[in-house]
């Protein structure tokens, strides 16, 4: 399942609208429908607040859309090779985020 069409579901699984969301993350309503669409996708900390909010993890967030991939990639440093880049930042984010789990 793609990005997108994994927080579009998580919401109406939840009956919310994107107002609620995008109320919820201080964001537009139509930055919501953006993700939603895979026209953007949001950032890290937008990411785990999406991730604790709809109780899915970043890893399936992450590693499960393509696009989410390069996204990542386009958006990391030029001094990693590409190949590893996307693996290396979202191992990265799931270990803070289960580090940040642990410490609560």
């Amino acid at each position: 399942m793609l990005f997108g069409e994994r927080l579009q579901q998580s919401r109406n699984n939840l009956n919310l609208t994107q107002q609620d969301i995008a109320d919820k993350m201080h964001v537009s309503r139509q930055t919501i429908s953006s993700w939603e669409r895979g026209n953007s996708y949001p950032d890290i900390n937008s990411l785990i607040s999406l991730s604790d909010y709809y109780q899915v993890s970043l890893d399936i967030l992450l590693k499960e859309d393509t696009g989410m991939k390069e996204y990542l990639e386009k958006k990391g440093s030029n001094k990693e090779p590409k190949t590893n880049l996307s693996q290396s930042y979202i191992s990265r984010i799931i270990f803070s985020f289960n580090f940040a789990l642990r410490s609560l």
